[in-house]
């Protein structure tokens, strides 16, 4: 098993809700000091200074928009819990509108060495009609504060299938991919049935999978051409720039988590904290881990496939058998055939996901992962 664990923090005040969001976020800022007292408790009860911290990540919400007193005293009950010497990755959510001189000399002071803005879209239009405060210009204006600061490791989360044209979201791609950017993110819009943005999405732009697809294909086009690579399904970056937290996810590698909705992975038991802030706040912190599942071998291996499926690279079949004690093949029965008909490739000694196999992948996972019931 990898020993290097990750540490998220889920932060979940915004300045407005996104027409999008289905994250815990908050936008009552006077529960700040209640929020982060309660944070402390629950590090302190739930730390372990034994544990080989190699990434931390602040998430939302938005981590950027508080005051930095409270990340200061984050940052320094963390240290006092944890080692975090070894952390070669420390990364924090950023809204643009939401960044300064003085947060990003603070963030830089605090050992902050990746920053991950939610930009979206380039197109004002389309911020302003999924609720974003923020305008392209000062998305451009907080990249360029922070490239002053240091910060050369940067993420720009854009969003595939938004209430825009198709030539509009090729023009935030093709935009983002000529930006001295590290990383970028496309992800899908998520539409949630009875909200305004789902009703605008299907009543004026109804895009078919067919549509998202080449809208997709057009993005790994794009951003190739100018040096990003793509690592996971949504996710690209320059050379030695990919995200070390999240490559901990997707290799099923070991993050303690806290704060309102976050989920940690410690030894074989996965926990979720109660979701909303109000509960969150309202729970005895001893009790906030009693959402919690023990999973087994055979759940882990299921797992660990599942997530590395979405790695370009794939899943290596001489970690597989290290880590469960059983072939790939053994293990999943149905492979070899899949494998046969073109469903799954073998590389190097990684089995893969074909590039043209990626539009029907829960299909594949649906026949590849084994009952374990």
């Amino acid at each position: 098993m990898n020993n290097n664990c990750g540490i998220y923090v889920h932060i979940p005040f915004c300045k407005a809700r996104c027409g999008y969001c289905a994250f815990s976020s908050c936008c009552d800022y006077g529960l700040q000091e209640k929020y982060f007292a309660k944070l402390y408790e629950e590090i302190d009860r739930y730390s372990d200074p034994q544990a080989s911290i190699s990434t931390v990540y602040l998430g939302g919400g938005t981590p950027s928009s508080v005051d930095t007193k409270y990340l200061d005293g984050l940052f320094a009950r963390l240290r006092g819990r944890f080692d975090l010497s070894r952390a070669t990755e420390v990364s924090v959510e950023c809204n643009p509108e939401s960044v300064t001189d003085d947060l990003l000399a603070f963030l830089a002071a605090s050992g902050v060495n990746r920053l991950s803005f939610g930009l979206q879209s380039v197109n004002d239009a389309t911020l302003a009609r999924i609720g974003r405060i923020h305008r392209y210009d000062d998305f451009v204006r907080a990249l360029e504060l922070a490239r002053k600061h240091g910060f050369d490791n940067v993420n720009a989360d854009l969003i595939l299938g938004l209430p825009e044209s198709e030539s509009d979201f090729r023009r935030s791609v093709e935009t983002a991919a000529n930006l001295p950017l590290a990383h970028v993110s496309v992800y899908a819009l998520e539409l949630h049935d009875g909200s305004p943005l789902c009703r605008l999405c299907k009543e004026q732009y109804p895009y078919t999978d067919d549509q998202l697809a080449d809208m997709y294909d057009c993005a790994v086009d794009a951003l190739a051409a100018c040096g990003f690579t793509r690592y996971e399904t949504s996710n690209f970056a320059r050379a030695g720039r990919r995200c070390r937290h999240n490559l901990n996810y997707w290799t099923e590698g070991r993050y303690y988590a806290f704060g309102a909705a976050a989920s940690g992975f410690v030894g074989n038991v996965r926990y979720t904290n109660p979701f909303s802030v109000a509960d969150y706040l309202s729970t005895p912190t001893e009790r906030l881990r009693a959402d919690c599942q023990t999973l087994s071998i055979g759940e882990q291996a299921n797992e660990f496939v599942m997530l590395g499926l979405r790695l370009d690279d794939g899943v290596s079949l001489a970690e597989f058998a290290d880590r469960y004690g059983c072939e790939f093949f053994h293990f999943f029965p149905n492979a070899a055939a899949l494998a046969e008909r073109g469903f799954l490739a073998v590389e190097r000694g990684f089995v893969k996901l074909p590039t043209d196999k990626i539009y029907v992948a829960n299909s594949i996972l649906c026949e590849l992962l084994t009952d374990i019931s």
